[in-house]
């Protein structure tokens, strides 16, 4: 993937941060999807003091590209600025169900690294 195109999915990722709503953690994340048609989706994580109803920023931007579409997704940028951030277990499982040979990139304020679900999600119980 070319590195303006990262470029711009970490920015959206910091924008969509600013947005978090993470009372509980008081760490913001914001995540970017981007489809293949080109359509892009943020997200932010959103606490609840009940954590188990807490979303994490992947999982709203993929939902709203899902719900808007976007179900093919190439690229999955997540951005938190006080250290990269890796998708949660339920992220993961997100990641897989709805990316199978997306980039995924987790982003930070001096790092940035990029994977694939089966890096993150092996021995899943879908096939590629």
């Amino acid at each position: 993937m070319e590195q303006v195109i990262i470029d711009k999915l970490i920015e959206k990722a910091k924008e969509a941060a600013e947005k978090a709503y993470c009372p509980c953690s008081e760490t913001p994340v914001g995540a970017c999807v981007l489809t293949q048609n080109g359509m892009i989706f943020t997200g932010c994580n959103i606490e609840t003091t009940s954590l188990a109803g807490s979303l994490g920023a992947m999982e709203v931007a993929i939902c709203k590209a899902i719900s808007e579409g976007g179900t093919s997704i190439m690229a999955v940028a997540n951005y938190c600025e006080h250290g990269i951030s890796y998708p949660t277990g339920n992220e993961r499982q997100f990641l897989r169900e709805f990316t199978e040979r997306a980039n995924i990139i987790c982003a930070s304020k001096h790092k940035i690294e990029q994977f694939k679900i089966q890096e993150l999600l092996p021995f899943s119980l879908r096939e590629d």
